[in-house]
């Protein structure tokens, strides 16, 4: 039998006219056909536009809604998927009063989305083996060496020391200020004196504020016994600064903001960048409307952003603008990897540590906020455990967190999705605003 012959030619010119297409098998018919890849990318590329389109709608349709209702002033918003940029817009004004639009590198007061940049940074010096997060917090700041607790107004010893982990969970019993115990008020007195200091020749510092609250502020409860929200993160901060022997602002701008390119976030605003700090305002409901009244600088201890803080507040204290923070959320959509520039911040193991819920069933309990249903925390994140306990479209795995300025992110790494978005209305990042836009978000992408 002969065989058959194929000129090389022949086989050369058939690949040549067909390198573009892409055999594909109909199943079921016997039939085959030829699927052209560059119709394929294009009809991808469109339904990329028509979603991104879709998202630009919703987006705009709820954010303004929200102007009209007088419930914030104005917003930036941004939204990745797969680290492709969908969104990236400024509504409304930074400054009613005034009339100074929005705009996209507009600086925000971003409260506790200061936090999971602290958290970052604890991780960076474990893997450096600056600390361990078993760490009594006592062998940075001896003041926490025998802590006293507030048992329904009698104190008694603690069972055991603060650990470094207690710290990032928020079960260290460490409170905020307030009027509901012994600890609390005791809490407020000394950010009272804190904010009394701040204008004279010797204000408090991030190391005096460590050694003041371990030294006259008993604590709400045994070490990990409860989860409960309070200042934590601010002794943490405290802590950073011995295990790197630096300055909590040079140790931010060497680990974070420099490698990530955050030009515009500090713990202050400098002179030249003070005309886009956004006006600073809070939801007054009156009985029968509400609308917004310009809220005062400062809180929590801090300044009002125009000079460098004594005190760096590792809860609370930085300010930032949209493609700054952007940059951040992106490192941690891409598992400590930010891919647009190819710096790794940290590991990716020590990422999903970072990640990962901490809390035990009893600390759980505590966790009663009306946002946090169906979440869990850890690190100083919230992570979504269930979502239909959120009565949400979000993937369960989503991190992120929030601050009492209205500045909101989350991170699904489950679909690669990223939300960030800042205002500047107390509380705001509560109201529905922000829950009708992460419906959108992850109703379209």
């Amino acid at each position: 039998m002969d065989l058959l012959f194929v000129s090389p030619f022949f086989i050369l010119m058939y690949l040549a006219c067909n390198h573009s297409a892409r055999f594909q098998s109909v199943i079921g018919t016997g039939r085959v056909s030829f699927v052209d890849a560059a119709e394929e990318r294009k009809a991808a590329l469109h339904m990329e536009k028509q979603s991104q389109s879709l998202l630009e709608q919703r987006a705009e349709r709820i954010v303004e809604k929200g102007i009209r209702e007088d419930k914030i002033a104005g917003a930036c918003v941004a939204v990745l998927h797969d680290q492709e940029q969908l969104l990236f817009r400024a509504y409304g004004m930074a400054d009613k009063e005034r009339q100074i639009p929005m705009r996209t590198d507009s600086i925000f007061r971003i409260f506790s989305m200061t936090k999971p940049v602290t958290a970052v940074v604890t991780m960076q010096l474990l893997e450096d083996g600056l600390l361990e997060l078993s760490d009594p917090v006592s062998w940075y700041i001896p003041s926490f060496r025998e802590k006293m607790v507030d048992a329904d107004g009698k104190l008694v010893p603690a069972n055991r020391e603060i650990r470094i982990q207690d710290l990032l969970n928020m079960t260290s019993g460490i409170p905020y200020p307030d009027q509901w115990s012994v600890s609390q008020k005791k809490m407020g007195a000394f950010y009272d004196e804190i904010n009394r200091r701040n204008d004279t020749a010797h204000p408090v510092d991030t190391q005096e504020f460590a050694r003041r609250v371990g030294e006259d502020v008993p604590l709400m409860f045994q070490p990990g016994e409860k989860w409960f929200y309070g200042a934590s993160a601010d002794v943490l901060g405290a802590v950073l600064e011995k295990a790197a022997d630096m300055p909590l602002d040079a140790l931010y701008r060497k680990r974070v903001f420099q490698p990530l390119g955050m030009t515009d976030t500090d713990f202050y605003v400098p002179e030249e960048k003070r005309s886009r700090l956004a006006q600073l305002y809070q939801y007054v409901w009156d009985g029968s409307r509400g609308g917004l009244v310009v809220e005062p600088d400062p809180h929590l201890g801090m300044t009002d952003y125009r000079k460098k803080p004594a005190f760096f507040s590792a809860g609370a204290g930085l300010v930032s603008t949209l493609p700054d923070y952007l940059q951040f959320a992106a490192m941690l959509a891409g598992k400590g990897l930010h891919r647009a520039s190819g710096v790794r911040l940290i590991g990716e193991n020590t990422w999903r540590y970072l990640t990962t819920p901490q809390l035990n069933e009893a600390q759980k309990k505590w966790v009663d906020w009306d946002s946090l249903k169906g979440y869990s925390y850890g690190n100083l994140l919230r992570v979504l455990e269930d979502p239909l306990a959120c009565m949400t479209n979000v993937p369960a795995g989503e991190f992120g967190w929030d601050g009492w300025t209205g500045p909101y992110f989350c991170v699904s790494p489950q679909d690669g999705t990223v939300l960030l978005y800042l205002i500047q209305t107390c509380g705001g990042s509560g109201s529905d605003v922000v829950r009708k836009l992460r419906a959108a978000v992850f109703g379209t992408v």
